[in-house]
């Protein structure tokens, strides 16, 4: 079965020629390269970058604690300031109830996003190594197993591929594909190109992943 990707939108937005290239090469060389991404020297790199987002994420909720303690610090601070004030003067006890209000609040604030950290670490728990290990031990005969979903494959894909450029040069014949990786990692493919039209584009919405 034939597979064409096209894109049409910078002709449907500034009239630019529309760009169309064969799918499957495309399609095997992105799979090539999310096998490659669970070879051992990747396992290796993705245990360090889970490893890296963990201590990043304590560091965020360390200096979001670090702000609570100000912050409550402050709101305490307020609170003294309006209890001796002179009840009778009320510019002066309005403007320091305003403070202390505005002190109660910021530590409400900080407290919800220390919550909202919290749940966001204990849901995404760090794989472990032997996790990796599995993974990429068992992918490569899912992989290529005529019987796998399609659909499968495409939540693979979204897992490790945050979006895929492609620019078409005409003058070599090839389409240059850039694979963005989750976690900022970039990988840059040149391939013989097959049917082709315009010379810039990303790949159509729905590339292994709709």
């Amino acid at each position: 079965m034939c597979c064409v990707y096209a894109c049409n939108r910078g002709w449907l937005d500034n009239g630019e020629a529309r760009i169309a290239f064969g799918g499957i090469p495309v399609d095997e060389a992105i799979g090539r390269e999310v096998l490659r991404a669970v070879q051992p020297a990747a396992v290796e790199a993705a245990v360090q970058a889970s490893q890296e987002e963990t201590r990043r994420q304590d560091e965020v909720l360390e200096a979001l604690r670090r702000d609570l303690e100000a912050a409550r610090y402050t709101a305490q601070r307020a609170q003294r300031q309006f209890d001796a004030a002179d009840p009778e003067n009320r510019l002066v006890t309005d403007e320091l109830e305003r403070r202390w209000n505005q002190a109660l609040e910021r530590v409400r604030e900080i407290e919800t996003r220390i919550a909202a950290q919290q749940d966001g670490h204990a849901q995404h728990r760090p794989a472990t190594q032997k996790e990796f290990e599995e993974l990429a031990a068992n992918l490569e005969a899912v992989w290529h197993d005529s019987g796998t979903d399609t659909r499968l494959k495409k939540r693979i894909v979204r897992t490790l591929i945050e979006e895929v450029l492609v620019d078409v040069d005409g003058a070599a014949g090839e389409i240059i594909l850039v694979i963005h990786w989750k976690g900022g990692v970039h990988t840059e493919l040149r391939l013989p190109s097959i049917t082709t039209l315009s010379d810039y584009g990303s790949l159509p919405e729905g590339f292994l992943a709709s």
